[in-house]
């Protein structure tokens, strides 16, 4: 019989492994670890996955509503037709049944869990967290919860589930909430023991094991819960971080002692290469040259150049925007022209330390620089450095029967007017209305002025109808924000809000004050609403509420004219005032509020440091006809109904 050498130390670490090999003992079964790289089937009941597709249909025809309501109002639905039926509701009384429960933003979730659509901007799809429940996975979420806070309630951590939908990842952060505030968790402080797992070292699912290749480093794993979904839910929460983590350890050390063992083999065999910056000794793997004299720099000078010129004062020297890449620094007695090529510097600011961090902030400034420089009209995203071309497209005439519909039913009165009496006119003056066009484009295309007038109204138009909501496609940011205030778009969106509400203020505030009338005795401010223009105070103080002087008992209503006019009008004998004629309200409130919105612009044109901002804001209060001429508006309907 062949001798087992049996292992060093104790047969078990701690107590868990001894109940392990008393149970195997026993002959009892011994619940295997969960492994992702073997295909679980979870079983889905029919119905749950008619709902399912219910819900995703749901949350792509109506994208700003959250989930939860498509999820009650299908419950309370019949199988039969569920999708047309909510769909009918939701377009008749939305209000009933939303409630105000839209989408003002992503919601905190593990990034594991977004689509690929809803991570890049683009219509939302059903998320795990959203979706409906099977009664397995309920259960099986129940009972890890029920293990893992034993401090709380069963109605607690059944409440929590209900609000979240019974997502194990959503309920955990408000149980550790909960547990905190609770007085068994208080009294379990006292003896120095935690009640409340917060790492996966303390989970009671997981399960460390030293795994053969890595004798001196133990591995998370999770303990079956009877649920695959569930199971692969807490492999993704708690171990799957740890495993990267190591993992980046592990690469991290190896990549260290590889260096360490070829600069030391580097060394002995003489096959060192001097840096001409430092003037110190690396390897050629640490060493990159540029395209021209080919000066050799090390990895660590480039580092310390591009941090320089990041956060200090070398940008102008060190950086070439032509090329996009950092230029020779090589102290040679002439100056370099030449450029290290950008893949080397990528690869000297590839290793960690927050490298990849600098890589990046370099390229997003040189990109910003050279669009700055370009002179290109752009549209920015405020949240980031994303940008692109705000081009206006190349004109393309509609067919006769496009812009005959088009001034049929979407242009204004006025403009349908118009063409009518030009259509009229055009049977009698062929020959001069098509010489005139010919004229027309002639002119535009000779003369600047008249084409750029051209340019700027179809510019606008472009504008109207690409609308006001920006998309940002940097993966990073994907935001949508608003063209004309730059504000973070959330449905509904009003533009300017705050700078509507002070504008508002500011002419209703104007207005008020041109037909208010003080008393100058008490200070009491009143507006009159009707009856004669002799006003009582209640301090006594008699005025007029025309020119706002006193009316003394001994002048009484002899203040106003006493004079018949049989057609009314003003008095053509007298200029006393007149006792029932009202001034011009309507008037004094118009010039009123005009003021007040000229004082508004300028000072707040003053404030943003140009003009622009402010003329947005009053055209998203007033209205921008208000503010254009009557040539734009005619001049943008027809271009909007002539080209495609």
């Amino acid at each position: 019989m062949d001798l087992v050498p049996l292992p060093k130390g104790r047969f078990w670490r701690s107590k868990s492994d001894f109940r392990l090999l008393r149970t195997a003992a026993a002959g009892e079964n011994i619940t295997p670890l969960y492994d992702p790289r073997l295909p679980h089937q979870c079983d889905v009941e029919p119905d749950l996955r008619d709902l399912n597709a219910s819900l995703a249909a749901l949350i792509e025809v109506f994208p700003n509503i959250e989930p939860e309501v498509f999820r009650e109002m299908l419950l309370s639905i019949s199988k039969e037709s569920r999708v047309e039926v909510v769909t009918e509701h939701l377009l008749k009384k939305d209000a009933k049944w939303v409630r105000g429960r839209y989408r003002t933003g992503r919601r905190d979730r593990q990034p594991s869990t977004k689509s690929s659509g809803e991570q890049l901007g683009n219509a939302p799809t059903l998320a795990p967290e959203d979706g409906f429940r099977s009664e397995g996975y309920r259960k099986a979420v129940k009972q890890v919860l029920y293990e893992e806070f034993k401090n709380l309630s069963h109605s607690a951590i059944k409440a929590v589930m209900a609000e979240q939908n019974y997502s194990y990842t959503l309920s955990r952060p408000v149980l550790q909430q909960l547990a905190t505030k609770s007085w068994r968790f208080t009294l379990a402080n006292l003896w120095g023991k935690r009640s409340t797992s917060q790492t996966a070292g303390e989970h009671p699912n997981i399960v460390w094991r030293v795994e053969e290749p890595y004798e001196k480093i133990a591995v998370p794993g999770v303990r079956r819960t009877g649920n695959p979904q569930l199971d692969h839910e807490l492999w993704k929460l708690f171990v799957e971080p740890v495993l990267i983590t190591q993992r980046h350890e592990r690469l991290a050390a190896d990549h260290a002692y590889a260096r360490a063992l070829n600069e030391a083999e580097a060394e002995d065999a003489g096959a060192l290469f001097d840096c001409e910056c430092c003037y110190g000794s690396v390897t050629f793997e640490q060493i990159v040259t540029c395209d021209d004299a080919c000066h050799q720099l090390c990895f660590d000078c480039v580092r310390r150049t591009v941090k320089e010129a990041l956060y200090g004062q070398g940008w102008a020297r060190t950086v070439d925007l032509e090329r996009s890449t950092v230029r020779c620094f090589a102290p040679a007695n002439e100056e370099c022209q030449s450029c290290i090529p950008a893949d080397r510097v990528r690869h000297a600011l590839s290793p960690g330390d927050g490298n990849d961090e600098t890589w990046q902030e370099l390229q997003a400034r040189m990109t910003s620089e050279t669009l700055t420089k370009s002179r290109l009209r752009l549209q920015r995203c405020p949240f980031c450095d994303y940008a692109e071309a705000d081009e206006v497209p190349t004109t393309k005439l509609k067919d006769w029967k496009g812009i005959w519909l088009h001034f049929a039913t979407r242009s204004p009165v006025a403009v349908q007017i118009m063409v009518l009496s030009m259509l009229a006119l055009a049977l009698v003056f062929t020959v001069p209305i098509f010489l005139l066009a010919s004229v027309l484009w002639i002119v535009a295309h000779i003369l600047p002025p008249v084409g750029a007038v051209f340019h700027a109204s179809w510019a606008r138009v472009c504008r109207s109808r690409q609308g006001l909501k920006f998309q940002c496609r940097n993966p990073i940011c994907s935001k949508m924000s608003c063209a004309r205030c730059a504000a973070l778009w959330r449905d509904p969106h009003t533009c300017f809000e705050t700078e509507k509400t002070s504008l508002r203020t500011a002419i209703e505030s104007s207005a008020t004050a041109a037909i208010k009338r003080t008393c100058p005795r008490c200070l009491l401010s009143f507006v009159k609403s009707s009856g004669c223009n002799k006003l009582v105070c209640n301090c006594g103080y008699t005025m007029c509420y025309i020119c706002r002087n006193e009316i003394t008992s001994k002048e009484g209503y002899s203040h106003f004219c006493q004079h018949f006019r049989a057609s009314g009008g003003r008095c053509s004998e007298c200029e006393r005032c007149d006792l029932y004629g009202d001034e011009d309200e309507e008037a004094a409130i118009r010039r009123a509020a005009d003021m007040a919105e000229k004082d508004w612009r300028a000072r707040e044109g003053a404030k943003e440091g140009h003009d622009m901002a402010a003329q947005l804001m009053v055209e998203a209060l007033v209205g921008q006809a208000r503010h254009g001429s009557w040539q734009d508006v005619w001049l943008d309907a027809i271009m909007d109904a002539v080209i495609e």
